[in-house]
C-alpha cells in the first residue's frame, strides 16, 4: 500500500505561485477538472475514523478525456501533515462507483469540485487547486512505498516550502471536504457524478 506524503497550503495568487514553482524547476503537467464525492455510513463514520472514501471523476481540460477512481485514504500518520496510506482503483465510471457504495450502505456527503493544475519535479508533485467555494491552494506530495521513506519525503517537502517562503506552520491538515462542511453547514449533499 502506498503512502501519500502531503501538505496543503492556502495561497492568494495562483499565477504568482505557478511562477514560484517554475523557478524551483517544476514542469507543468496536465490541467484537470476533478469532482469528488465523499462517502460515510451508519456502520462506519469515515470522518470520525479520520478516514476518507471517495469517488473522483476527472476530465482533462485540453482533451476532454475522462476517468473515474474509487479511493480509500487511511488515518493521518503524523500531526504535522496530510500524510496517509492510500488505495486507489480506476473504475469504469463514477456512477458505477457511487452505486456500488450506496448498495453497501454508504451515502454521499458534501461534493468537492476543483480545477487542478499539476506540476512535477523528480518524485514530487505540486498541485495548484482552485476549489469551488474555498479559493486557491497548493498541495505538495511524494508517494513512498514504505514507512521507512516517509520522514525523508516530508523533509524534502518542508525544504521546498521554505524555498517558496513558507513553513510547515503555514500549512493546514484540514481536508477540502471539512473546510466546505464548515463553510456551508447546510450544503447540498446531492450531486451528479
Amino acid at each position: 500500500m502506498a503512502i501519500e506524503v502531503e501538505i496543503k497550503l492556502k495561497i492568494e495568487d495562483s499565477g504568482k505561485f505557478i511562477k514560484k514553482l517554475k523557478d524551483q524547476y517544476f514542469t507543468a503537467g496536465k490541467t484537470v477538472w476533478e469532482s469528488d464525492l465523499y462517502f460515510t455510513s451508519e456502520h462506519r463514520n469515515m470522518k470520525a475514523c479520520d478516514e476518507a472514501l471517495r469517488v473522483r471523476c476527472v476530465e482533462e481540460e485540453d482533451t476532454g478525456k475522462q476517468a473515474a477512481y474509487l479511493t480509500y485514504k487511511g488515518k493521518k500518520l503524523d500531526t504535522c501533515s496530510m500524510t496517509r496510506k492510500e488505495v486507489e482503483l480506476e473504475i469504469s465510471d463514477g456512477e458505477t462507483g457511487v452505486e456500488l457504495l450506496k448498495s453497501i450502505g454508504f451515502y454521499p456527503t458534501t461534493p468537492v469540485e476543483k480545477l487542478r493544475q499539476y506540476f512535477h519535479r523528480e518524485q514530487m508533485t505540486a498541485c495548484v487547486d482552485q476549489v469551488t467555494g474555498l479559493g486557491d491552494f497548493l498541495e505538495l506530495e511524494i508517494i513512498v512505498e514504505d514507512e521507512t521513506k516517509r520522514a525523508a519525503a516530508l523533509s524534502e517537502i518542508e525544504t521546498l516550502l521554505v524555498k517558496l517562503g513558507y513553513t510547515m506552520q503555514d500549512t493546514t491538515r484540514t481536508s477540502y471536504l471539512s473546510m466546505l462542511e464548515e463553510a456551508f453547514p447546510c450544503g447540498n449533499t446531492e450531486v451528479s457524478v
